[in-house]
């Protein structure tokens, strides 16, 4: 996957990319390995620790280019949104890194099939 394959973001997503000077594979082992990810990211993987910070689970894993987290806020049992880093190597030897972070299917609000339609006028 390349850069410009990357899909584009949805109004009620967060999207943060950036350059990174470590290798793909650096960047993969931060975001996999439980102790890393707890270090950069604060976070736990789900059903370890006392629930009372957030946690993550992975839900899917393209190694060294993309990977999705169901995360779950504090006190949650359910995920509440959906993290996707997406990575690709850059010349030189770094990462281009972008994190997505929205809603989880279960918690997007669900929209008319004909949202895209202006209102009708109440009839007289």
């Amino acid at each position: 996957m390349t850069v410009a394959d990357m899909p584009d973001a949805s109004e009620s997503e967060i999207v943060v990319e950036c350059d990174l000077d470590a290798a793909p594979e650096r960047v993969w082992r931060a975001l996999t390995v439980p102790e890393l990810v707890e270090h950069w990211l604060g976070v736990q993987p789900a059903g370890e620790g006392d629930g009372a910070g957030p946690a993550y689970q992975i839900v899917e894993a393209e190694p060294f280019s993309r990977l999705r987290y169901a995360w779950r806020d504090a006190g949650s049992s359910q995920p509440d949104s959906i993290v996707t880093f997406d990575l690709a190597p850059l010349p030189g030897g770094g990462t281009w890194f972008r994190l997505t972070h929205g809603a989880s299917a279960d918690r997007r609000q669900p929209v008319a099939a004909n949202s895209n339609m202006p209102r009708a006028a109440l009839a007289a």
